[in-house]
């Protein structure tokens, strides 16, 4: 059961990864207006998707990994999957939840109003692009940190 949540966490690892270093990129390259309708878009069709379950159930699995660790505490083993756990709810759920979501909510706010749209575009591209990159190596560090306490369970 653990390879099925390292492959989930791989998976979010990879969609920030190609966010930071594709996706922000060429909307970055897009007139603004366009890029952050595209962006629109993304955040639209997104939730719609398997990354949604993934997204969330990943979390609760690592919710439910702190309880099984301290419930069949294991020397060492048992600190990886809770280390594992925190870098991923914090550094991947937390930062989501508290500084994605609120700049994409603001993003469509702004929408029917493009000259407001095309102002906050950069300032978005911006904070977004960096809570991104925090994002990426938190899921990259919880896939190494469950990979290595795979043999405990």
């Amino acid at each position: 059961m653990l390879v099925l949540l390292i492959v989930m966490t791989g998976l979010m690892a990879g969609v920030y990864f190609v966010f930071s270093v594709v996706i922000m990129k060429s909307l970055g390259e897009l007139p603004p207006v366009q890029g952050a309708q595209a962006m629109n878009k993304i955040n639209d069709v997104i939730i719609n998707t398997l990354f949604l379950p993934i997204f969330f159930g990943s979390t609760l699995w690592f919710l439910g990994l702190i309880v099984w660790a301290f419930a069949d505490w294991q020397t060492g083993q048992s600190l990886r999957v809770v280390t594992a756990a925190l870098v991923y709810i914090v550094g991947m759920f937390l930062v989501t939840a508290f500084g994605n979501v609120p700049l994409n909510n603001r993003l469509k706010q702004s929408e029917a109003d493009e000259v407001a749209l095309a102002k906050y575009w950069a300032y978005y591209q911006n904070h977004w692009t960096r809570l991104n990159h925090l994002r990426t190596p938190s899921c990259m560090a919880a896939c190494a940190l469950l990979t290595l306490s795979l043999g405990a369970y």
